[in-house]
């Protein structure tokens, strides 16, 4: 049986996911052909996929990998031009079906190289039964004045975050996504920069932090981590 490789960024419902996408694929087109998933960590991943010239020299097939690597995977000839075979055949719902962040990091000057396949938007998740405790309730307007609900603020964020945190009790908090090589914090700076208004791009579209919001989001960012 011929056999496909896939580089798969290593994380459970990744990988069970392009299972499932590569079986139904499979059975809907009748081939028979094996797909061998060979999970890695992010850095990893783009050691042997795009460092390592994997793609480029055929040891991967497919690699599923981060948008911000795309730049370099094309500049290589690492990945195929789908410009093309979008248009022949385009996905479901393909563009106007999708959020723009999820269409445009793989699309350079001369072509698209990559399709979209996970999104990262974040979530703020809380206690339920915490915030609706009575005694809680009564404890945080003593010490803060104002009646306890989800954060409206990153001020009403941190005092929240300090009140419940009690690590005596293996209870704290605020918990960050920062596995396994801390790239979450990038996100986690760009959301307290985008919320002050500023941006990480300067009006020659060059990156520029040096400015007030960037201080006010790192200076939140190392008070309350």
């Amino acid at each position: 049986m011929e056999k496909i490789r896939i580089a798969v960024r290593k994380f459970d419902p990744f990988e069970s996911t392009l299972r499932k996408l590569w079986d139904a694929f499979s059975l809907q087109n009748n081939i028979k052909i094996e797909a061998e998933m060979v999970a890695l960590e992010l850095h990893d991943l783009y050691e042997t996929t795009i460092s390592e010239k994997g793609l480029k020299e055929g040891k991967w097939d497919i690699a599923h990998i981060n948008t911000d690597w795309i730049y370099d995977a094309a500049n290589e000839n690492a990945v195929l031009n789908l410009f093309s075979l979008i248009g022949e055949n385009p996905p479901e719902n393909y563009p106007f079906g999708w959020h723009k962040s999820l269409l445009h990091l793989q699309k350079l000057s001369n072509g698209i190289f990559g399709l979209p396949f996970h999104d990262g938007p974040e979530c703020l998740i809380y206690r339920k039964d915490l915030f609706e405790n009575k005694t809680e309730k009564e404890n945080f307007k003593k010490q803060f004045g104002y009646e306890l609900s989800t954060p409206k603020t990153w001020q009403e964020f941190a005092e929240i975050a300090t009140f419940f945190n009690r690590p005596e009790q293996n209870l704290y908090g605020a918990v960050f996504a920062n596995y396994p090589d801390g790239h979450n914090m990038v996100f986690d700076f760009c959301l307290q920069l985008w919320t002050r208004g500023g941006s990480l791009l300067n009006n020659k579209n060059q990156i520029d932090i040096h400015n007030e919001a960037s201080n006010k989001s790192i200076g939140f960012l190392q008070e309350n981590g």
